[in-house]
């Protein structure tokens, strides 16, 4: 799977997908993406792959693969053969000796989370030149493009916690290959999330979820009506 950087519109991801029914619903209302987790053992929403056959074998062709500090092995590989995701996205802390690895053995676009800190927290000025290099040290190891997401209380992803914005633009300002941007995006907030210059989508989860794991109708009804606003 190719993407231009420049989307002919900025672009939307319902992460952390549990059914093929809350698939069909997202996709329903305009869900460009879809992402699945692959086998987290701290996250509500991981799936095996058993569990996660069915919907890749409806919606591969736009559902990404997330995996969280996975040692890149056989059972890996295997299991990205079986699912035939479009493209991996690494959630963790991963070496940019996975990223490669994984590259040069699947073929697949990968993205690369990078973990911003939380709205309200730190200090921006010495963030964005380290969150850039970091980027490209990933981009030069094969990453076809990042999530900008938050890092909350040890998670990392699927928080709900909006991440600093104005540090996200910046950082998607230096990037010469498609940036989501994650993190506490929901229904109230979407419109503004895809103003972010320069960004090639939005991506959530527990915005649109009546519980954790579960997507809500009512939630996606109105992230759509607002996105479409933007």
């Amino acid at each position: 799977m190719a993407l231009k950087n420049i989307a002919s519109r900025v672009k939307v991801k319902i992460c952390g997908q549990t059914s093929v029914e809350d698939c069909e619903m997202s996709v329903k209302h305009g869900a460009d993406f879809l992402g699945v987790v692959l086998d987290v053992d701290w996250s509500p929403r991981s799936l095996s792959v058993w569990d996660a056959v069915p919907i890749f074998s409806a919606f591969g062709s736009k559902t990404f693969l997330l995996t969280f500090n996975r040692e890149v092995d056989g059972a890996l590989l295997e299991a990205i053969a079986s699912l035939k995701p479009c493209a991996l996205q690494l959630t963790g802390q991963e070496p940019v000796e996975s990223v490669a690895k994984l590259a040069e053995k699947t073929g697949l676009l990968i993205f690369k989370s990078i973990h911003l800190r939380p709205e309200g927290e730190g200090s921006a000025d010495d963030t964005v030149e380290r969150t850039v290099a970091l980027m490209q040290s990933y981009s030069n190891a094969g990453a076809g493009g990042f999530v900008l997401d938050t890092a909350s209380k040890g998670m990392y992803g699927g928080t709900g916690v909006k991440s600093d914005w104005d540090l996200a633009a910046k950082v998607v300002a230096e990037s010469a290959v498609p940036v989501f941007i994650a993190g506490g995006i929901n229904p109230e907030n979407v419109a503004m999330a895809a103003t972010i210059h320069g960004i090639y989508g939005v991506d959530l989860a527990s915005g649109v979820e009546s519980s954790k794991g579960k997507k809500s109708e009512e939630k996606l009804t109105a992230l759509f009506d607002n996105f479409r606003k933007a």
